[in-house]
């Protein structure tokens, strides 16, 4: 689509914080708190980029600009977004269905809500054999 558009591409991968607890909580009586292991961001990050190396080598894709982060995805990606000054977002379903996304949630459907720009989002399968 980028180029038939002759546009920019920018493949974006998001992989969500693994939070770790600290044993001690911050003052007698309250919950230890949440914190990053940064550690496994760094690793979350590098298995990112071959993911996106992999993909786009798959696809023949020679000339994108790869992003990797590590957040929440539908905030991390509008913020791409807005970085690359995006004129469309292109996202993929997984095709759960509308029972299962409002348990677990829905990527897409959360970055509809938060990008400043479209989303198309691609159903699974769309793509044909």
């Amino acid at each position: 689509m980028a180029e038939r558009l002759g546009t920019r591409l920018v493949l974006a991968h998001v992989a969500e914080p693994v939070l770790t607890y600290a044993y001690a909580a911050p003052f007698p009586g309250s919950s230890p708190r949440p914190r990053e292991d940064h550690e496994t961001m760094a690793v979350q990050q590098e298995i990112g980029t071959s993911m996106l190396e992999e993909a786009a080598g798959g696809a023949g894709i020679t000339d994108a600009v790869h992003r990797v982060a590590v957040g929440f995805p539908a905030e991390r990606l509008a913020e791409i977004a807005d970085d690359e000054d995006a004129e469309l977002i292109v996202v993929g379903s997984r095709g759960r269905g509308a029972f299962k996304a409002a348990f677990l949630g829905s990527v897409s459907n959360s970055l509809v809500g938060v990008a400043r720009c479209p989303v198309l989002i691609v159903p699974p399968g769309a793509a044909g054999p």
